[in-house]
């Protein structure tokens, strides 16, 4: 049996234009099952910028406050709680932030970024998949990369 598998999003270091927010979340969304957690958090501006539109895609919306780490400190903490009462072992993060290489703890994780130039060496070499998401005409293209 495979292990189950959530989406973690930190909207604060992957997200694009409001105009092309929605269709980054379906992309996103595509990436695990239906049935599966998917989470996203933001500091407080963004949060209730883009609550709304989120969760009538549905995502679980954070608010990460407002302090530098908040959304980081969340996302984190949902992992683990994931991991510990869900039974989660699978991780597919969409962020570029270092301080997310700990998941890897938990189980697998696949990272997901818009610019593969601005993610932490060290998320990389933990990952067990990167893929690059790239805005296309025709929607998101996903191209999967070697981690380090």
């Amino acid at each position: 049996m495979a292990a189950a598998v959530a989406l973690l999003w930190d909207l604060d270091n992957v997200s694009v234009s409001r105009d092309d927010l929605p269709d980054l979340a379906r992309a996103l969304a595509a990436l695990v099952p239906p049935q599966a957690p998917r989470i996203v958090a933001a500091h407080y501006r963004a949060y209730r910028t883009h609550r709304d539109m989120l969760a009538e895609q549905s995502f679980r919306v954070l608010c990460g406050g407002n302090q530098p780490e908040g959304t980081d400190g969340v996302l984190l903490r949902q992992a683990r709680r994931l991991r510990r009462k869900r039974g989660i072992g699978q991780f597919v993060l969409a962020s570029n932030d270092r301080d997310f290489a700990r998941i890897a703890t938990f189980g697998s994780l696949h990272v997901v970024t818009l610019d593969p130039t601005r993610l932490s060496a060290r998320l990389r070499d933990r990952a067990n998949a990167v893929t690059v998401l790239a805005r296309a005409p025709a929607g998101w293209r996903t191209t999967t990369v070697e981690p380090s």
